[in-house]
């Protein structure tokens, strides 16, 4: 009897084979299945993971984001040039509509994507229209630019809060875009009269000042 049980395996046919262990074992096998899958994606997802070490965001009327893609691997490329490619430059757009009033204004996705990611500290650089700068600047967002020895104002136009609140001291906190400015004229992007400035509380200071200066051919 022990040698029939012994032989029994063994003397059926490939195809009773495969379906008696697919009818035994086959919660096991997929179990197996999806473990190999989930390690294969785990590891694929650490070894490829991305780090952005400069977050900027454009506000405005109209973007071309087909070049707004190459802009941020030039910006990686020249400002962080990682070999690896795992640190990059993040670089999103908010949109601008027309109100009511005819004023253009921050869509209400917009702008509430935009002020979850800055109080995330997600966000280092924004580009913005001077009606934003004013709301966000006398609430103490940005950092004021006249006090950054790495920063050469001189000759530029910069945007100013003039009156103190609880929230920001009067000075600089913004630069006024120049007009043909040749990195963002090609963008498909409405930079005229538009500001950059720097988040307060971004995490990546020492790369938004070199951004803008980079930008801005500050010397």
């Amino acid at each position: 009897m022990s040698e029939e049980r012994k032989n029994w395996f063994r003397n059926m046919a490939t195809k009773e084979k495969v379906e008696y262990i697919w009818d035994y074992y086959k919660v096991h096998i997929i179990t197996g299945i999806l473990v190999i899958y989930l390690l294969g994606a785990f590891t694929s997802s650490v070894l490829n993971r991305k780090e952005y070490v400069l977050n900027i965001a454009f506000v405005g009327k109209y973007m071309d984001f087909d070049r707004l893609n190459e802009f941020s691997k030039e910006v990686t490329k020249e400002l962080i040039g990682d070999p690896s490619g795992k640190k990059q430059a993040s670089i999103d757009f908010y949109g601008l509509v027309k109100n009511p009033n005819g004023n253009f204004t921050l869509d209400p996705a917009s702008t509430q994507k935009l002020m979850a990611r800055m109080g995330a500290q997600d966000i280092d650089v924004i580009i913005l229209d001077k009606n934003n700068f004013d709301i966000l600047a006398s609430q103490g967002a940005f950092l004021r630019l006249d006090e950054i020895k790495e920063l050469n104002l001189s000759g530029l136009n910069v945007a100013k809060v003039e009156e103190p609140s609880n929230e920001v001291k009067p000075g600089a906190y913004g630069i006024y875009v120049r007009w043909n400015n040749k990195y963002l004229k090609n963008l498909g992007y409405d930079y005229n009269d538009k500001i950059v400035t720097i988040i307060a509380n971004g995490q990546h200071k020492d790369l938004a000042i070199k951004f803008v200066k980079w930008l801005l051919n500050i010397k």
